[in-house]
């Protein structure tokens, strides 16, 4: 029985003494691989300078050409060059001493435009958004050139106040086609009610630029809600960005007009370009795309 149990103690004693060399074994390869040196740090990512966001490649003429080919083989329209859509375009300002109208069949001439009143019975609606007809006093402009014409014509009635339930009539409320007329409502109508024609200016434009412009939000291109309301855009979707605060303030400040932010938009694609303040109609062909200076600063080699 003595014998029995000294054999289970030396059994006991080799198991432990094995384990123990285990756990050494362990240790040591464990602190092997926490010395063992970490992967070097990744490289940081390259700098990406003014340079490189504001200069190239859209302000080449490579990547404006491009442009152009692009959106007249949508638009199904002839090739056009660089070099034609930096020509000047003509602008005219074709009236700037008010006009009254009498309401219905009432016309002022322009060498460009013809306007023709008339009252005419379309959807209102009142606020809490009922719909009714109701007779409008309507303005219908008519393009007697052969050439597409960015327009602006501005209006005044005799109680606009009263024009916010009026409805709409869908047209372009930016560009009008050769030959083409459309027209728009200016107020709902009453006894004695008349429409003056403050301003009228036009600008001629090539076929590209026509659906260029069309593009445009009204409002955000110093046109009146009242009389670009119901305006849609031929073929293409609405400009997604115009720096309209820019443009307003410009405007107040006197240091841009329609005139100078339609050519801008007659010249460039707004889903590449946006206007910028200092930019002016141009009256003689310069180098497209238009930069701003610091575009052009941050394009320089």
């Amino acid at each position: 029985m003595a014998a029995k149990k000294r054999i289970s103690s030396d059994t006991l004693l080799r198991v432990g003494l094995g384990a123990c060399a285990l756990l050494v074994v362990v240790a040591l390869v464990s602190m092997r691989l926490l010395k063992t040196e970490p992967p070097p740090p990744s490289p940081p990512p390259p700098q990406v300078t003014e340079k490189l966001v504001t200069g190239v490649p859209r302000y080449t003429e490579t990547y404006y050409r491009g442009v152009l080919d692009e959106d007249t083989r949508r638009l199904g329209l002839q090739a056009t060059t660089p070099a034609e859509l930096a020509a000047p375009l003509v602008y005219a300002l074709e009236l700037e001493s008010e006009r009254r109208m009498k309401p219905q069949r009432d016309t002022v001439e322009t060498p460009h435009l013809r306007l023709t009143t008339s009252v005419l019975k379309e959807w209102a609606s009142t606020s809490s958004g009922q719909r009714y007809r109701y007779e409008h006093l309507v303005l219908s402009i008519t393009n007697h050139t052969d050439k597409p014409l960015a327009y602006r014509v501005d209006t005044t009635v005799d109680h606009p106040e009263k024009c916010g339930s009026k409805g709409a009539i869908a047209h372009n409320a930016l560009a009008i086609g050769p030959g083409e007329t459309l027209s728009r409502t200016e107020c709902l109508w009453h006894p004695g009610a008349w429409l003056a024609v403050k301003r009228v200016e036009v600008m001629e434009l090539p076929k590209l630029s026509f659906h260029y412009v069309s593009r445009l939000v009204p409002t955000q291109v110093l046109l009146d809600e009242r009389t670009s309301a119901g305006h849609e855009s031929p073929k293409s979707k609405p400009c997604p960005f115009v720096p309209w605060r820019e443009i307003q303030s410009s405007a107040q400040s006197g240091s841009a007009s329609w005139a100078d932010v339609i050519d801008f938009y007659a010249r460039h694609n707004c889903d590449e370009y946006s206007f910028y303040r200092g930019y002016r109609r141009w009256k003689q062909a310069a180098k497209l795309p238009a930069r701003s200076p610091e575009a052009a600063a941050a394009a320089a080699p």
